[in-house]
């Protein structure tokens, strides 16, 4: 959790470091000059330092540019962690001015099951102002029988870590989840049931809704480690910009759509020799079927 610091996953939060921004630039190799790191972990203290002097690359277009990054992360009572994070860009990754980004974040074990983590990040671009930091606030209930999730995530539209990772700027993620996991002692073959229902709502910076998911699942594992799952999601998704998914003869309008489609899926133990994931969905997508 927390700001973030090695690489990129599919959600939404920001990363302030991506390691893949250094050395590559529109898919073009960019020459590292020279270039430097310590990590490492001192009593209760983690530090992670960095400055990497990339080149020049011609057919990118890609200017000499000086990364740098600070790291420092303090473990707090039995399992808990506060941090502050920094990283400076010498040229932006657009090419005008320079880049810095700068956060605080903390994850702490409340309780065995309940922990809280939450992060303020800024960044700082030049001839850019205002409406240029990202937060998230999130509580995690993870019991053996019963969970429960929340979590608020905003970034803001002039958010830019120009030396990390982000997917999408100018909105606010409001994110729901409970679960029930009881383990049937009369049924035999069966470990555990987990039912878990989920709502998801995002909106843009001007208040209107970009996305709302709601999903229920229903899973059975069995003691062989094997799974069997079943899914249904309800979506509402607003396109700004047309576009084609592959395989379709006619782009998707502007506008806003509402969908749904269920899924089936069995998952076989890693002990068995042949072991992978079999799936199959259908339902509706945009304005046509999946």
């Amino acid at each position: 959790g927390g700001l973030g610091v090695t690489s990129a996953d599919a959600s939404d939060t920001p990363y302030l470091f991506y390691s893949r921004r250094i050395g590559l630039n529109n898919a073009r190799v960019v020459p590292i000059d020279a270039g430097g790191r310590i990590t490492g972990k001192v009593g209760p203290w983690a530090i992670g330092l960095m400055n990497i002097q990339a080149g020049d690359e011609r057919v990118s277009g890609t200017d000499a540019t000086n990364f740098s990054v600070f790291r420092l992360k303090r473990d707090v009572l039995s399992r808990s962690a506060i941090g502050v994070m920094g990283t400076n860009r010498s040229v932006s990754a657009t090419g005008t001015g320079s880049n810095q980004a700068y956060g605080v974040d903390g994850s702490f074990g409340l309780t065995r099951d309940i922990t809280v983590g939450t992060y303020w990040a800024r960044t700082n671009s030049t001839d850019v102002s205002g409406n240029d930091q990202s937060w998230q606030g999130r509580c995690d209930y993870n019991a053996d029988r019963y969970g429960a999730r929340a979590e608020v995530l905003e970034v803001g539209a002039n958010f830019r870590p120009d030396v990390g990772f982000l997917r999408r700027t100018d909105f606010r993620r409001s994110y729901g989840e409970v679960r029930f996991s009881p383990r049937p002692a009369r049924l035999k073959a069966v470990r555990k049931f987990t039912l878990s229902s989920g709502a998801e709502y995002i909106e843009n910076g001007a208040g209107d809704v970009d996305t709302r998911v709601l999903r229920g699942l229903f899973t059975t594992e069995f003691h062989t480690s094997d799974q069997v799952s079943v899914d249904a999601v309800r979506i509402y998704d607003f396109l700004p910009v047309a576009f084609t998914p592959a395989g379709s003869p006619a782009p998707i309008a502007v506008g806003g759509y509402t969908f749904s489609d269920v899924g089936a899926s069995y998952t076989f133990g890693a002990q068995r020799r042949v072991s992978g994931v079999v799936a199959v969905r259908g339902g509706e997508y945009y304005d046509g079927t999946i």
